[in-house]
């Protein structure tokens, strides 16, 4: 599994394994995502898409970074992904990859916080003419405060690009009501957007991934827009508009979900401009010294030195 990597991450835990890159905990403060073999064109435009946010100056329901190479992106560590937070108050059989029990759920107004922060995240990224591209509790990460960091931006797209279709249920196949581009999962949108927003605040108020005991039926009865029963609850009734496509624009969801009682709850802050400072000259020097192998090109040490001893 390591054979890939530098000798001198062999030592760190690894938090996660995704398709572009290795995320490893350094310490108390920083990640570092790395590059896995052969994907770093990939990596490099997540890299990119950092560029755009800190240009943007991007809120802080999206996760910020402190130091960006090639195949290298230093970031800060989280508690956990939403995934793990939902696993975690199921039982669960992890050799079927099934929910047995839903032992808990969260609390309302911790779902109205977080729904209030993923819409203000996806809404800020239309607003740059981006969607995310890969919305799932996996990419949703939760920091020490149980913030919402939006996060994994290797599959973000132009607002109005071809769809390229998630795993069920976090994407819908269109169906009749497409015509010609049935079967197709259209373009990135407001309304692609909403409709996984809708998946994940379901998912989220159930304690289980929809349809997660049938992926493959998954498919076919989103396409018929096929979905479980809801209350008329407000939540629900949220999660109804977005499966039908209600919003008339993401910004328009953000401000109905700004609105609820949770979302009145201590707001997120983004790290201070001098605390990013000094991370970034932390990551800049483990580069030099004891990560130097991960280097895909080389640091000015000169550099590095210098101010490591200001």
């Amino acid at each position: 599994m390591y054979s890939e990597l530098p000798s001198c991450l062999h030592s760190f835990d690894v938090i996660s394994r995704g398709a572009t890159g290795w995320v490893f905990q350094i310490d108390d403060e920083i990640a570092l995502k790395y590059t896995r073999k052969d994907r770093l064109d990939e990596f490099q435009k997540e890299n990119a898409i950092y560029d755009l946010l800190e240009e943007h100056r991007a809120p802080p329901t999206l996760l910020q970074s402190f130091l960006r190479l090639p195949g290298i992106n230093f970031m800060p560590l989280m508690a956990g992904t939403l995934d793990q937070r939902i696993n975690d108050n199921q039982r669960r059989d992890y050799q079927k990859a099934r929910c047995l029990e839903v032992l808990k759920l969260e609390p309302t107004q911790k779902i109205e916080q977080w729904a209030m922060e993923l819409s203000g995240a996806i809404s800020w990224l239309a607003s740059i003419g981006l969607a995310h591209g890969d919305l799932r509790p996996a990419n949703i990460l939760l920091d020490y405060q149980d913030h919402l960091k939006l996060a994994d931006f290797d599959c973000a797209s132009d607002i109005g690009s071809d769809h390229q279709g998630s795993a069920p249920p976090w994407s819908r196949m269109l169906g009749p009501e497409a015509g010609l581009k049935r079967g197709t999962y259209g373009v990135y949108g407001a309304e692609s957007e909403q409709f996984t927003f809708g998946v994940i605040l379901y998912t989220i108020t159930r304690g289980i991934v929809l349809y997660e005991e049938d992926p493959p039926g998954a498919v076919l009865l989103l396409q018929e827009k096929i979905f479980p029963p809801l209350s008329d609850g407000h939540l629900d009734r949220i999660i109804d508009r977005c499966w039908k496509g209600q919003y008339g624009s993401l910004a328009e969801l953000a401000e109905e979900m700004a609105s609820l009682v949770g979302a009145k709850a201590t707001q997120a802050t983004l790290l201070d401009d001098e605390h990013v400072d000094k991370m970034h000259w932390r990551c800049t020097h483990l580069l030099a010294t004891k990560l130097s192998a991960v280097l895909v090109e080389p640091v000015n040490t000169e550099k590095v030195d210098k101010v490591a001893n200001n």
